[in-house]
């Protein structure tokens, strides 16, 4: 009996040290690069700044992707509680301009026997899980981001501009305020330079009965809102009031990082009336600050960072 139990011990001391050495098979450095690049892929992306400034900035307009936004959120699937450890799920909504949005599932996990980070994709199959697409990309720290290089038939479905050129080839880049997608066909180039984008959340007041450039002198009709929200990276808040004759207004908020120049970075408001995309008046503080208003008597608005608002 005692034999017995001496060999059970035996055997469950070594299935508890080949567990160990299972665990040591991934090194410390590579789980926190998975907790760091999943946690900075998580957010909402836009490609605003690159696409609004390219003429300007003196870049090939022809390379650019349409734009975009993109609100990856973090989801737990069925059998989730099962799943092995160093696996993350998220589902991605792509906003394409003069598009319907698409979904697509993207799956991270540790590979131990390379060392590396992969992220595989699928699309929602209805029920869950989703279906498996031949299409990954695999990630590896290069200093203060990640690169990701794309390999898979079925990722030309999911990069697919340029449609001509030859065999695909994507790379990707993530950092904390940027994320990059190149993708090329021989000498035909496509590329989204994403920034983070911020949600804000606002309260409006327009002065019923009155227009640009009145002083609002002895009226008192406003037309006051609260939870107006929009994003810091070119996101819109429409307006329409209420009154006979309706107005419609609109504030875009825009994070600017010049990409040429030496303008200093700027966190702007723009105040457009009807379908005029020429602001008639602005405002701007600091980059990054967290709230900007600005009153024009017969407008007034006032956002704040709400960062909350990533959940809806």
């Amino acid at each position: 009996m005692l034999q017995k139990v001496l060999m059970t011990a035996t055997a469950c001391g070594m299935l508890a040290a080949c567990a160990t050495a299972q665990e040591a098979d991934v090194p410390g450095w590579l789980e926190k690069d998975f907790a760091e690049l999943t946690s900075l892929f998580e957010g909402r992306w836009d490609n605003d700044r690159h696409v609004f400034f390219a003429e300007a900035a003196g870049m090939d307009t022809a390379t650019l992707a349409p734009r975009q936004h993109i609100e990856i959120t973090r989801v737990a699937l069925a059998g989730d509680e099962d799943a092995k450890p160093g696996t993350v799920t998220f589902k991605a909504v792509r906003t394409v301009e003069g598009e319907a949005p698409t979904e697509i599932v993207h799956l991270f996990s540790i590979d131990a026997d390379s060392q590396s980070i992969r992220q595989t994709l699928a699309v929602p199959a209805g029920l869950l899980p989703p279906e498996p697409m031949d299409c990954h990309v695999d990630w590896a720290r290069s200093s203060g981001q990640f690169l990701g290089t794309a390999r898979g038939e079925a990722c030309d479905s999911v990069f697919s501009r340029p449609v001509d050129g030859g065999d695909l080839s994507v790379t990707l880049a993530l950092s904390e305020t940027e994320f990059w997608v190149q993708s090329a066909r021989g000498n035909a180039l496509i590329e989204a330079r994403l920034r983070r984008a911020r949600p804000f959340e606002c309260w409006t007041a327009i002065l019923r009965g009155a227009e640009h450039g009145d002083s609002g002198q002895g009226m008192n009709d406003w037309d006051f809102r609260r939870g107006v929200k929009l994003h810091d990276q070119g996101g819109v808040a429409e307006l329409i009031t209420e009154e006979e004759t309706p107005r419609r207004i609109r504030l875009r908020l825009r994070d600017v990082d010049w990409p040429y120049g030496t303008n200093r970075p700027s966190l702007t408001m723009y105040v457009l009336e009807g379908d005029n995309d020429r602001a008639v008046a602005y405002t701007w503080t600091e980059a990054g600050a967290d709230r900007i208003g600005i009153n024009l008597r017969w407008l007034q608005a006032s956002c704040t960072y709400a960062p909350g608002n990533d959940e809806d």
